[in-house]
């Protein structure tokens, strides 16, 4: 009781300290948020860093050499990651030529020297730096400390932020006006710049997840509270008043917090986002529906705990039990539906997939998912069980079954309407089949057995939950298909939108262009190559960009048909029949369904002799060619993006004709075998893949996904079954405090658990193995693509290369060879400079600098390696790098290649995680299959010890059953043996002891028998000398002495004649006639035996109407008279008497008392009560109890008694129920 109350006080203690660690924690961190603050934060971190700066500067100085050779620098990599760390560049520069610099990170702007700059903080196209100049010999030593990052756009790996360690929000400004803002100052005083209020951008989360974690903390420690708290009330009617309020409470809490939004600092939290799970206002977030679902199950749980503590039902009639009972069934089934109905809005409504076959970004989402899952299940398994508790009060086990079945089928047809979406037979089925295993778990009294269903359950449940996930994704995936299959049928790309109204605003100042196009048909190489050049490279290569020039007099032959049409007209009428114009661009979408995304741009411009002139530049997509694509980091997060989802394979056709298809399958080339129904959209099989038809006018567009395999669809079973078990033990902990643990296992069970738990460090150990094997082989064979990649590149280079270095033509050739192999390629001088790129717009942008990366200039310039492999970063973004050098014929180094693979940076996260995945998968099935399989194991092992054990169980004095069949030689043949030689044995001990007490039986029972006949014998010898005497002096009155000794004999013979009867009685039992019978109707037809008696005599039902058993009538109103009769003598005459029979309905029986207030039993009398010949009363054989004893266990029941001396005695007679 202390403990409890000790529980209770801490938890109670605990909440409040998170309480107060959250909000103070959330002003702190809105505190710090401010202008100020981030200011003084900064100052503290900047001294610091500006005197590490100069030491590491010193530290070059010493490294370099005069002439910027780093030969005396050994240690140069560990150096680089600690200037990295820390957001420092160091640059050498000598004549204004850069000789050394510690990162590719910096931009410098064009036309810029750092000896020109005046202010120690300046602004880099890339950032804002704190510049420290020092000077080596010939050599200009500058160190570049990062204050905050700038970038040109914004997205997913480009983020404007501070440097890490100053910890301050991205929306503030760095400006150098001393009077706005607030000033931050150098070790010397001397001011530097201030930081203003300025642009938003990303705030950083960790502050706010820590804030997260303390409200979750607070939430969980308080719902714990109050359901201990709760569960203590023993006040039936306040308690569920009580329970009552706390779920009122609970709902109103949440309907408040959704209104409002609080506490706000949640909304802030990357789990609370909209972008990962929206459905409605009281799901409007992941997050919230965590919190839902945490309070429901709290207020099911609580509510559960206090029902079964008080055991509701058990005081109930069984009218008002069953009526109790059919409400908690139906508000099951309704929870059960509404369950289901999140359950699908979790998977549909989700930005993640539940199914742990598929890809995932992050991993956070998907548990969080799970444990939601595991909640609802839970909340269901307690109400069922609390279901079966109820009911195993009041009626047996199949009874329940019964009343079960017959309400759960109008549940399951209302339901069925209520969830009409899903119609599986596992949906029906599970509920029903949770209500029966939780009701044999309810009704079963082995702990042993009820851990085995439990276990059995939570595959179940595992199992039935994998089906809805695979229901409901099928579903989400088909709606994908779908929208997929109607973005496909526009043929548009909005990520070429995007840039093409980027384009216009350049072209429209493009002085270049407008010059070319005074002379337009002079310069028509020039314009195309312009346009070309300026315009539609890089991520354009993937469309066929064809320029047209021309004025309103020029004619067009169009092929096929060699059709002239005048130009103007042509367009045109192209325009008008199929085009869309873009907003804000003078470009058009090209509607014509041929299988490519077609746009058309129209430049208006006047020659000098001021005819109109027009350029059209048609772009239609390369059919079946996918090319590089386009990578998310040179793309703003404000374009909006359409991703094909690789996993589809697609074709369109028009006509019936194939025009288009991309992806793994193969199509048709005509659409028959996908053409066969008239419905606009449906789903078919077809080779292995599932597709999804979408026909609109004359035209098909054919979705296709492969077909999921029964592996697939069962892999996330054993996942749901480790968190179902994981849960369950932590609820099993929490409900046994204060924690004394008594592990006092079977042998079955030890070898189970040894076995599994071998078993599973033994996977475990195999399958880390495997996971870090798969891993680095996974990093060897992309090292060894990236290689491959590399030495064909250079192979290229090579021939491309001569002494005068086409830096065009070598572009055209990169970027053609980088469409090839899927990679990008940039070209570097032998001083390190960038010669050329297959993707420019990298440079462009100020994403790098145009010297390649120190660290492999360094290991193939200076230690004179012909290859280096590492990893680089832009912004967030990590990506693998190759490096290689180039020489020619006469071994002098020309140039170094380089193949960022940045590119394809998510395929290999997806290759490796889908790599990873299908070994944990594999191990984590075969922890599963060892576990049944430890458990078939140790029941086979176990089987004969079993089989020993049961044996033993009933061995009686008497009967020993058969011997044990075991053939095999091994410890347990040697033990089986060994019992049926002890059974030999007992058998033969046991058939002397008998007939030795069967001798001293009938000994006692003769010198019993001979007492009891010589008691009447001697006065009837005495009564007949005394006669004999008379009659020999005959007496005057020897008549009437005759008389009186004839009476004493009747008597006494009478006597023996009682006493011969008692003991034949008791030597032979007369045979039951057992029937079905109401003990009450037995109980009602003894107390009316007794009705005139004078003391009070009562008879307590305790509302049982009905208490069927099955016994012999006439010997049970024999048993009840008996006890009455032993109750009203044990009674003294100057006490009123008074006597209750009193009837409880149990689990298995009937318990029937008997309870006088008479004198009671002596202790040392108790024992003997029940033996035969044993009596207190002055007369009797003390045969009456002993006869009693053996109707009731001859009926399968139990007789005892307890008696307090002086206080009264209380005869038990608990009797079997009758079973049908």
């Amino acid at each position: 009781m202390k403990k409890n109350k000790l529980l209770k006080y801490l938890l109670g203690f605990s909440a409040l300290v998170f309480l107060f660690l959250a909000i103070s924690t959330t002003y702190l961190f809105n505190r710090q948020d401010s202008l100020k603050l981030s200011a003084e934060r900064i100052q503290q971190v900047f001294k610091k860093k500006e005197l590490l700066l100069k030491k590491d500067l010193r530290e070059l100085q010493n490294g370099i050499g005069g002439g910027g050779s780093l030969s005396k620098y050994e240690n140069f990599s560990e150096f680089e990651k600690d200037l990295k760390k820390d957001g420092f560049v160091l640059l050498g520069m000598k004549q204004d030529s850069l000789v050394f610099w510690s990162d590719n990170s910096f931009i410098l702007p064009r036309h810029f020297t750092l000896k020109s700059i005046s202010s120690p903080v300046v602004r880099m196209p890339n950032g804002w730096y704190f510049v420290q100049k020092n000077k080596q010999d010939s050599i200009d030593l500058y160190g570049l400390l990062l204050l905050k990052k700038i970038y040109p756009y914004q997205n997913k790996f480009l983020r404007n932020s501070f440097d890490e360690e100053f910890k301050t929000p991205a929306k503030y400004s760095i400006s150098l006006d001393k009077e706005s803002g607030e000033p931050i100052f150098d070790n010397s005083g001397k001011y530097l710049f201030s930081l203003t209020k300025g642009d938003f951008g990303f705030e950083p989360e960790k502050v706010n997840n820590k804030i997260g974690a303390l409200f979750a903390a607070f939430f969980c420690v308080l719902l714990i509270f109050l359901s201990v708290l709760i569960r203590d009330i023993r006040n039936v009617k306040l308690g569920f008043t009580t329970l009552a309020v706390y779920g009122i409470v609970l709902f109103l809490s949440r309907y408040f917090m959704l209104l409002w939004s609080f506490p706000s600092v949640l909304s802030e939290l990357e789990l609370f986002s909209p972008l990962h799970f929206a459905s409605s206002f009281f799901f409007p977030s992941l997050g919230d529906f965590v919190i839902n679902v945490l309070f429901l199950y709290a207020f099911v749980y609580t509510y559960s705990a206090y029902s079964l503590k008080n055991n509701i039902s058990k005081g109930l009639k069984q009218h008002w039990c069953l009526i109790y009972i059919i409400c908690h069934v139906l508000l099951f089934w309704i929870l059960y539906c509404w369950s289901v109905k999140q359950i699908g809005s979790l998977v549909v409504d989700s930005s993640f997939s539940l199914q742990m076959f598929v890809f995932q970004d992050k991993g956070i989402y998907v548990f969080t998912g799970f444990v939601t899952l595991i909640l609802l299940l839970y909340s269901l398994g307690h109400f069922a069980y609390l279901i079966g508790e109820m009911a195993k009060h009041q009626w047996s086990r199949n009874k329940y079954f019964a009343y079960l079945f017959l309400i759960s089928v109008p549940a399951g047809i209302i339901s069925y309407f209520f969830e009409a979406e899903n119609k599986g037979v596992i949906f029906f089925l599970f509920p029903v089949v949770l209500l029966l295993f939780t009701g044999f778990v309810a009704y079963r009294e082995d702990k042993n057995g009820k851990y085995s269903f439990f276990i059995l359950l939570l595959l179940l449940v595992s199992i039935a939950i994998n089906n809805q996930i695979n229901v409901f994704s099928e579903k989400k995936e088909v709606q994908n298909r779908l929208v997929a299959a109607m973005n496909l049928s526009t043929e548009y790309d909005p990520t070429s939108e995007n840039l093409l109204v980027d384009m216009q605003s350049k072209m429209d100042i493009d002085i270049e262009l407008r010059m070319l196009c005074n002379r337009p048909f002079r310069n028509e190489m020039q314009i195309m190559k312009h346009i070309q050049n300026k315009y539609f490279s890089g991520f354009w290569e993937q469309y066929h960009l064809q320029v047209t020039i021309c004025n309103d007099s020029d004619d067009l032959n169009i092929e096929p048909d060699n059709e002239i049409r005048n130009c103007f007209d042509f367009f045109q009428e192209m325009i008008l029949k199929s085009g869309e114009s873009i907003p804000n661009t003078n470009f058009y979408y090209l509607n014509e369904f041929d299988g490519m995304v077609s746009y058309l741009g129209v430049i208006t411009s006047k020659s000098l002799r001021n005819e109109s002139v027009k350029i059209y530049i048609r772009l239609d997509s390369k059919v079946g060619d996918e090319g590089l694509g386009y990578p998310d980091l040179l793309l703003d997060e404000k374009v909006a993006l359409r991703k094909r989802n690789t996993e589809y394979s697609f074709a369109k056709y028009s006509d019936g004709k194939l025009i288009t298809s991309s992806g793994a399958f193969t199509y048709y080339m005509n659409s028959k075998v996908f053409d066969g129904k008239k419905d606009n959209t449906y789903r078919l099989e077809l080779d292995g893949y599932d597709h999804l038809v979408y026909k609109f006018e004359n035209n098909i567009v054919v979705v296709s996904y492969q077909a999921i395999t029964w592996y697939n669809k069962a892999i996330t079973i054993p996942y749901l079954f480790v968190l179902f078990y994981l849960f369950g033990l932590i609820i099993w902990l929490f409900e046994k405090y204060p924690w004394r643990f008594k592990f006092n296992m079977s042998f079955k069970y030890r070898i189970q658990y040894s076995i599994v738990g071998l078993l599973m460090i033994f996977f475990l150990l195999l399958g880390g193995g495997t996971v870090y094997y798969t891993i680095e082989r996974s990093k060897e064979l992309n090292n060894q693509k990236l290689q491959d990649k590399l030495e064909l590149v250079k192979r290229e280079v090579i021939l491309s290369l001569n002494n005068d270095i086409n830096v065009d033509f070598l572009s055209d050739r990169l970027q053609r060879l980088s469409s090839l192999i899927y990679a990008d390629i940039h070209l570097y001088d032998p001083s390190g400079r960038l010669i050329t790129s297959s993707r420019p717009e990298i440079f462009e942008k100020n994403l790098q600098n145009t010297k390649m990366n120190f660290a492999a200039y360094f290991q193939l310039f200076f230690q004179e390696k012909t290859k280096f492999i590492h990893h680089e970063e832009i912004g967030s973004m990590s990506y693998l790098s190759a490096y290689e050098s180039i020489v020619n014929e006469d071994n002098e180094l020309i140039a170094f290649v380089n193949l960022p693979y940045f590119l394809k940076s998510q395929d290999l996260e997806k290759e490796m995680f889908n790599l990873v995945l299908a070994g944990v998968n594999l191990h984590v099935f075969m922890i599963l299959f060892a576990i049944f399989l430890s458990v078939f194991i140790s029941n086979k092992i176990t089987y004969p010890l079993r089989m020993i054990q049961n044996k033993l169980k009933a061995t009686r004095f008497g009967s020993y059953g058969d011997k044990i069949e075991y053939t095999k030689d091994d410890e347990i043949g040697n033990l089986v043996n060994e019992y049926n030689q002890m059974l030999t044995e007992l058998e033969e001990s046991a058939e002397l002891l008998a007939r030795s007490e069967r001798e001293s039986a009938w000994r006692e029972m003769a010198r019993q028998i001979a007492h009891e006949i010589k008691n009447p014998l001697t006065p009837m010898k005495l009564s007949i000398q005394f006669m004999q005497k008379r009659f020999e002096e005959k007496s005057e009155n020897r008549e009437e002495h005759l008389k009186q000794v004839s009476k004493t004999l009747i008597e006494q013979i009478n006597a023996l004649s009682s006493i011969a009867t008692a003991f034949s009685n008791f030597a032979k039992m007369p045979t039951a006639k057992n029937e079905q019978l109401n003990l009450i109707d037995i109980l009602q037809h003894v107390i009316s035996l007794f009705r005139n008696d004078s003391f009070d005599l009562k008879l307590q039902l305790n509302d049982i109407e009905n208490a069927d058993v099955f016994v012999d009538r006439e010997q049970f109103v024999r048993v009840f008279v008996n006890l009455i009769n032993n109750a009203i003598q044990s009674i003294p005459d100057d006490r009123e008497g008074q006597i209750v029979i009193e009837i409880e309905e149990q689990k298995e029986y009937y318990q029937a008392s008997v309870i006088d207030n008479g004198l009671g039993i002596k202790s040392e009398v108790k024992e003997k009560l029940f033996y035969p010949n044993f009596t207190t009363k002055s007369g009797g054989m003390g045969l009456g109890l002993a006869i009693v004893k053996n109707i009731v266990e001859n009926a399968k029941g139990k007789i005892w008694v307890e008696s307090e001396e002086n206080v009264g005695s209380c005869f038990f007679v608990k009797i079997p129920k009758y079973k049908l």
